[in-house]
């Protein structure tokens, strides 16, 4: 059986707290965003400037093998050489990914530690930050012909009143209050989660909310009424949850509205299924390129399950069509100096994706 050696006298978090007090002072400065390891004895934090490498000498190959033990155990999982991927919370809630050999190369070991944002911006702030300033929306093709190809609902012309008008925070903030299903899509540390978070503060504080994660994130302390449901990665821990599970487990749980943090698989059927059965009103995200190839990105995903099967692609990809009423595509961007530094980073909204008259022609399609 493994030990903790050094720490072994301590016991449940208190043993990890010892073995990740080094990285305390680096991940807890307030620009710090992420931290990586990558070898023993060196470390990189991330920030809006970029990243900086920092050296310590105490995190041997030794010392992160038992740090990586220790948040296995704590999250009541396994990390071996069988098993030698983990994504795990530490105590203090940051979200970690752990990599050892035989994964990555013998003498090497990964370390990737989120800090997540205790704050949550309003859609004010986004707007203040200029977020929404080149935010691209494609016009349908019936806007263009005047709007009068087909008759859409009073709420719905107020939503394309706002984009028209290029209010995408009104827009964002109308689309959760009138139970549209929302995508937020874009690369890793695109802001996608915080996002996620902010939308959420637009959900009327009365509806019963379920959530499903991996690790908590995705935080509303405005919600009285809500559950909040983990799933281990891998199918490791106690329970071997997955997020299947999780989307079939709310069915009998009466949500208002089931919040899935992120889609990476499979589990996108059973959770186009959900929104297939009134589930309406959700807010998901996934890794896309773009707005345009968010459908194809789902579809790809929710063909790794075997119930897909029957379906082809264009009829899948018509089933999305009416299912994901909005897209927002999100992207960061590096600031430089006229010197080629990096001095900071600023988040934009591409594009956003809305276009209730193909979701009509799609329905009433023979």
């Amino acid at each position: 059986m493994d030990t903790l050696n050094g720490a072994q006298a301590l016991r449940g978090d208190e043993a990890l707290r010892e073995f990740v007090k080094p990285l305390m002072a680096l991940l807890y400065r307030p620009e710090t965003t992420e931290l990586i390891i990558n070898e023993p004895g060196v470390v990189f934090a991330e920030s809006d400037l970029g990243w900086e490498r920092h050296e310590f000498p105490q995190l041997d190959m030794d010392h992160l093998m038992q740090m990586a033990k220790a948040i296995a155990t704590h999250s009541k999982q396994e990390i071996s050489a069988q098993n030698p991927i983990l994504s795990a919370m530490l105590p203090t809630q940051e979200r970690v990914q752990i990599v050892m050999p035989p994964a990555v190369p013998v003498g090497t070991i990964s370390f990737s530690v989120r800090r997540p944002s205790a704050r949550i911006q309003t859609l004010a702030e986004y707007e203040n930050q200029k977020v929404f300033e080149e935010t691209l929306w494609h016009l349908p093709e019936a806007e263009g012909e005047g709007g009068d190809k087909m008759t859409v609902p009073g709420s719905v012309q107020k939503l394309l009143k706002l984009l028209r008008a290029r209010r995408f925070a009104d827009f964002l903030a109308e689309a959760v209050a009138n139970r549209l299903n929302i995508c937020v899509v874009g690369d890793t540390g695109s802001g996608k989660t915080t996002l996620m978070k902010t939308l959420c503060q637009s959900i009327p504080g009365y509806e019963r909310i379920i959530t499903i994660e991996d690790v908590r994130e995705l935080f509303m302390p405005n919600h009285d009424n809500q559950v909040n449901l983990l799933y281990s990665k891998g199918g490791q821990g106690q329970a071997k949850v997955s997020p299947a599970d999780l989307i079939a487990s709310c069915m009998r749980m009466k949500p208002d509205r089931v919040l899935l943090a992120e889609l990476r698989g499979s589990e996108s059927y059973d959770f186009l299924k959900l929104l297939t059965t009134g589930h309406s009103g959700s807010i998901t995200s996934f890794h896309a390129e773009s707005c345009s190839r968010a459908i194809a990105r789902f579809a790809l995903m929710a063909k790794e399950h075997p119930e897909a099967a029957a379906y082809d692609d264009v009829a899948l990809k018509r089933l999305l069509f009416m299912t994901m009423d909005v897209i927002a595509h999100l992207k960061a961007e590096p600031i430089f100096d006229n010197d080629g530094q990096q001095i900071g980073k600023r988040r934009v909204m591409t594009e956003i994706y809305f276009d209730p008259y193909k979701r009509l022609e799609l329905a009433y399609a023979t």
